[in-house]
C-alpha cells in the first residue's frame, strides 16, 4: 500500500477489521467534511478508495480531499447539467460513490437525479453519514431542535424571497436557511419585517477556523453584521412561529429571553422553572437559552 495512502498509519488490528468489512456493489452517497478536513468517517474513506468511480459536484474542490488521503479513486464531474450522463458510466457489478463539494449530497446540491436513477433501475443506492452544515448548525443553536424545516437557500428576486417568508409566517418548527455574505443582511431585514424580531442564530464558517456563532433577535444580528462585513458561508436558524396554543400569552422570543434574563438576577434554579412554565417551553430549552445569556453578559466572545 502507498505510504501516503491514510490507512497505512493505522494499527494493522483495525486496517484488517475495515477491510473485512463487506459492502454491496451500488451507489453510495458519501458525506463530506464541510470545512475542517479531518471531519470524514473511515468507512467513508474505506469506500472512497474501493470505488470504480466517484462521482463529484467540482473535481477540483473534490480531488483536494481525494490526495489529502492519498486516494487515487477516478472523478468524474456531476453536475445538474450532466447528472443524466453520469448514468451511463454505472452498471449493477461495481462501487460508485457521489460526493458535493462539502457534507452530505443532494442538501441544496444536485444529485436527484442520478439517485432517482439508480432506484428505477435496480442499483442499489446507500447513505454513508457524515457532516452536515444545517445539522451541524442546528446542535449549537440553542433553539427548539424536536421539529425543524430546513428551507435552503431562499428565492434570488427580493418579491419571491418576500412571498416566501410570508408563506412561513406561522411555521412553528425551527427554520434553517442557507445564505450567501451579499444577500445576508437584507435576508436579515426582510426576516424581522415580516416575522418581527424572532429569536435566532446565524453560523459562519462552521469547523472552519474563523468559525463563528451568533445568537439574538433578529434585529440584533442584523446590527451586528451590518457593522461587520459578511464573509464565508452562512447557516440562518430562526425560531418558529408561537402561537396561544404553545405559549401563554404568544410572546416572541426577545420577550422571552428579557424575562429569563431579569428572572435570572434574583435565582438561577427559579427562573429555568418560572420561564419554563409561564411561555410552555422545553426547561432544556430554557436552560440553553440562560447559559447563552449569561455568557453574553460574562463579555465571553462567542
Amino acid at each position: 500500500m502507498d505510504d501516503d495512502n491514510i490507512f497505512a498509519s493505522f494499527p494493522p488490528k483495525i486496517l484488517n477489521k475495515l477491510h473485512n468489512q463487506k459492502h454491496k456493489p451500488g451507489l453510495y452517497v458519501v458525506a463530506t467534511p464541510i470545512g475542517n478536513i479531518f471531519d470524514i468517517s473511515l468507512r467513508a474513506l474505506h469506500i472512497l478508495e474501493q470505488c470504480k468511480y466517484i462521482f463529484a459536484e467540482d473535481t477540483r474542490q473534490s480531488g483536494k480531499i481525494l490526495r489529502f488521503y492519498g486516494l487515487q479513486s477516478r472523478l468524474i464531474p456531476c453536475h445538474e447539467h450532466n447528472e443524466i450522463t453520469a448514468t451511463t458510466m454505472i452498471d449493477s457489478g461495481d462501487t460508485y460513490a457521489l460526493i458535493s463539494d462539502a457534507g452530505t449530497p443532494l442538501i441544496s446540491d444536485p444529485g436527484y437525479r442520478l439517485i432517482n436513477w439508480c432506484i428505477q433501475n435496480a442499483i442499489d443506492v446507500f447513505a454513508v453519514p457524515g457532516a452536515c452544515s444545517a445539522i451541524c448548525a442546528l446542535s449549537i443553536a440553542g433553539l427548539p431542535s424536536d421539529k425543524f424545516l430546513f428551507v435552503g437557500f431562499l428565492e434570488r428576486t427580493e418579491n419571491q424571497k418576500i412571498a416566501q417568508l410570508k408563506a412561513l409566517q406561522e411555521q412553528p418548527a425551527t427554520m434553517i436557511f442557507f445564505e450567501s455574505p451579499m444577500r445576508l443582511i437584507s435576508t436579515l431585514q426582510v426576516m424581522r419585517e415580516i416575522w418581527g424580531d424572532r429569536y435566532g442564530c446565524v453560523c459562519r464558517e462552521l469547523t472552519k477556523f474563523f468559525e463563528e456563532t451568533k445568537r439574538g433577535t433578529v434585529a440584533e444580528l442584523y446590527d451586528y453584521f451590518l457593522q461587520k462585513k459578511p464573509v464565508g458561508e452562512f447557516v440562518i436558524l430562526i425560531a418558529g412561529h408561537r402561537g396561544s396554543s404553545t405559549t401563554a400569552n404568544n410572546a416572541d422570543e426577545a420577550e422571552i429571553r428579557l424575562y429569563l434574563q431579569n428572572a435570572l438576577q434574583i435565582s438561577g434554579k427559579d427562573a429555568i422553572r418560572t420561564t419554563s412554565e409561564k411561555f410552555g417551553i422545553a426547561k432544556n430549552v430554557v436552560y440553553r437559552l440562560a447559559l447563552m445569556i449569561k455568557k453574553d453578559s460574562s463579555g465571553e466572545q462567542e
